[in-house]
């Protein structure tokens, strides 16, 4: 069975890391809590799918502070920032950091539950981007030198004879070259290579 995603809660008041621990419960949710900042960071595996609910106001940093220390490691861990002293500024510098929602306390616990899951559903479909991604560049990255050559002139739109010329080769081994490109990159079209040389990062 796949692990529950982890919904990591860094906020000092236990009464709110009861309340995430039962709704993990009901919610089938892996939840860890923390109070400080620091050991929350201490801790962090980005490997690990899920997301972070954030207080603004923790007894060793800022909650912004925290989301500072994410950016600079490259994190992409959807955030949901709370708080119940937060100022319109505050909120607005949270979600140029990074933060995905920002709940204000006392919250609804049907708003928080959506939250969460909205940064659930944004973590997995970018896990899902990038595992997609990493197979693509895999797929360039078998070709070899001269492949990789015949393939950059085809997607540009040059006949066989014409890239047999600019390379100075036979138009045979150019077929050969772009059916072993067509097979490793495991496009079934010219426009579906196009597409997938486009996409590839």
């Amino acid at each position: 069975m796949t692990a529950p995603p982890l919904v990591s809660v860094v906020d000092d008041e236990p009464t709110i890391q009861q309340l995430f621990v039962q709704l993990g419960r009901l919610e089938g949710l892996a939840v860890r809590t923390w109070t400080r900042g620091a050991d929350f960071l201490a801790a962090f595996d980005e490997s690990q799918p899920g997301c972070l609910v954030l207080d603004l106001n923790l007894p060793d940093m800022s909650g912004l502070q925290v989301l500072e220390q994410l950016g600079r490691r490259g994190s992409h861990i959807p955030v949901v920032f709370m708080s119940g002293l937060a100022k319109v500024s505050q909120a607005v510098a949270a979600l140029k950091l990074g933060s995905l929602d920002f709940v204000e306390k006392p919250f609804a616990i049907d708003d928080m539950m959506a939250a969460i899951h909205r940064a659930i559903d944004s973590d997995r479909a970018r896990r899902a981007t990038e595992q997609q991604q990493h197979h693509l560049r895999e797929r360039f990255a078998a070709l070899t030198p001269r492949e990789t050559e015949v393939m950059d002139l085809v997607v540009q739109g040059h006949a066989n004879k014409a890239v047999a010329a600019t390379l100075g080769v036979s138009p045979k081994t150019v077929e050969v070259h772009r059916a072993n490109v067509m097979r490793k990159t495991g496009a079934n079209s010219l426009a579906e290579l196009v597409r997938l040389k486009i996409a590839v990062r």
